[in-house]
């Protein structure tokens, strides 16, 4: 079904925490978010206005998100050559995306240390003194103008994580702030939901179900032999190296062969594992010997996760625990991590090649593992009825490579159809087609005007979200986010009707592809 709440009963559901808000604080734009793409739309919106300050909001202790909390520490990227590139960028860039993406992977390699882009990002967002962030605070509460479609004002408290079970919690007193300009960069589309704005959840747009794409616990391996473990089939697997040194390899299609583990798959109601994608955890330049090398795996997958959920709503009973019967990301992450611990399953991965020495490299005694989980999709912004379309992209669009888009492109798209699928007996399949243009709507929700979408609550439908749901794409609209919104907070662009070429001559001057 397809949902619009009423904005006015969720504020009335949170109204508990008004009483306590320090009211009268004011920012230019404030983004909720901390993964790349939040990161791209501040360190942009900072360059792109000479005064704007910048807010964000970060439910995790550090930013990064999935590829630094969650270990996902590739960024997928893609080698299209483009047909122009804008100044600034080498002659032989190959790659889609430009902008954010060219100085975050110049800095960092195409594989790094999670620990890396932490300590990166935050450098990055200090060096730029108008960017203040608070880690470990979640939103609770938003605000709309009285009879109006804008938004108004954010609430928000501190979370902390019980270290009897893991859960995050709500503490502290609640606050709140205002702006003019309001940004949802998250992997979970919290701030869309919060405001009532109409949305679809995972391929609920396909009329098949509500189901989201598979999830993921990233976890840390050693005394793997890369070069063993692509030998079967060098035409399907790989290895490389990042300009960093840093290594990476991918491959394991034997999963879909070897006995014990297509019996695993069968009889584990939530698990399975995939042809991995592996990333060195540091820059070793590693040569021919890759045994004593930390990876972080990419490689199970966890089904029936509903990243909607977040077990401190469900504890204040506030209306925001969704009535699935999925599981909530912090118990999934649980589950997988009580497969990770069970001999049994490093005796089965032995089996793949290259994996007869692998062991888990433990932290504390556990086995290491990403502080959350990967998430591939979560909600998606939908259009009003009568709009013509459900989402600003669809298939439809990108199959035609989005010629229709080009007077209103913010950048380029590109990367497989991939969603790793969303139940068990589906078939795993990875298509690729041509890149194509993206337009400024997918950044915008028809119910709040002054609220971007450059996270998964983006306006796409599922299957196009299949392919822009990796990072180059997603720091794509982080780039588009950061420059719209110090546009408009300067007062130079209306966000309901942008000046798409005063848009696009800011979006060259900070490197992004236009042009495919």
């Amino acid at each position: 079904m397809l949902r619009k709440a009423s904005a006015f009963l969720i504020i009335s559901l949170f109204g508990l925490f008004s009483t306590a808000s320090v009211r009268g604080v004011t920012y230019e734009i404030v983004i909720y978010g901390g993964g790349p793409q939040a990161v791209s739309a501040a360190l942009t919106a900072v360059s792109s206005s000479p005064r704007a300050d910048v807010l964000m909001i970060v439910p995790e202790r550090q930013l990064g998100s999935t590829m630094t909390a969650g270990r996902q520490n590739l960024f997928d990227l893609n080698y299209h050559k483009p047909s122009s590139l804008p100044p600034g960028l080498p002659s032989d860039y190959t790659g889609s995306q430009g902008g954010s993406l060219y100085r975050f992977v110049k800095a960092l390699g195409a594989v790094f240390a999670p620990s890396e882009m932490e300590s990166y990002f935050a450098r990055e967002t200090q060096a730029s003194g108008r960017i203040r962030i608070l880690y470990e605070t979640d939103i609770t509460q938003a605000d709309l103008q009285e009879s109006s479609t804008s938004l108004k004002e954010l609430h928000f408290r501190k979370i902390r994580k019980d270290p009897q079970d893991g859960r995050y919690r709500f503490s502290g007193t609640a606050a709140s702030v205002q702006a003019k300009v309001f940004i949802d960069a998250s992997e979970t589309g919290r701030l869309l939901r919060l405001t009532g704005a109409g949305y679809t959840t995972g391929r609920e747009d396909t009329g098949k179900d509500q189901l989201q794409m598979v999830a993921t616990l990233m976890y840390k391996v050693k005394g793997v032999d890369a070069y063993a473990a692509i030998a079967p089939n060098k035409t399907a697997n790989g290895v490389a190296y990042s300009t960093r040194g840093s290594f990476q390899f991918w491959g394991g299609r034997e999963v879909y062969t070897i006995p014990e583990i297509l019996a695993y798959d069968k009889n584990s109601p939530y698990f399975r594992l995939k042809a991995y994608n592996a990333g060195e955890d540091g820059y070793s330049h590693v040569g021919a010997d890759t045994s004593k090398t930390p990876f972080w795996m990419n490689h199970m997958i966890i089904y029936k996760v509903d990243g909607r959920k977040m077990w401190r709503d469900r504890e204040l009973d506030n209306g925001l625990y969704p009535d699935s019967p999925e599981l909530d990301p912090e118990e999934a992450r649980e589950l997988a991590l009580q497969e990770l611990k069970k001999p049994e399953y490093w005796e089965m991965i032995r089996k793949l090649p290259g994996f007869a020495n692998v062991e888990p490299v433990l932290e504390n005694g556990e086995p290491a593992a990403g502080e959350i989980l990967y998430l591939r999709e979560t909600i998606h912004a939908l259009n009003k009825p009568g709009a013509g379309k459900a989402h600003a992209l669809t298939e439809a669009d990108v199959m035609k490579g989005g010629q229709d888009f080009y007077d209103r492109r913010i950048g380029v798209g590109f990367y497989n159809f991939d969603s790793n699928t969303y139940q068990k007996q589906e078939a795993l399949t990875n298509p690729l087609h041509e890149p194509w243009y993206v337009p400024y709507e997918v950044l915008q929700t028809p119910y709040v005007d002054n609220l971007l979408l450059p996270g998964y609550a983006a306006n796409i439908d599922s299957y196009s979200w299949s392919a822009m749901r990796v990072y180059p794409n997603l720091i794509m609209l982080g780039d588009a986010a950061g420059t719209s919104a110090a546009l408009a907070a300067d007062g130079r662009m209306e966000l309901a009707k942008p000046d798409m070429d005063l848009l696009q001559k800011e979006l060259l001057r900070h490197q992004a592809i236009l042009e495919k």
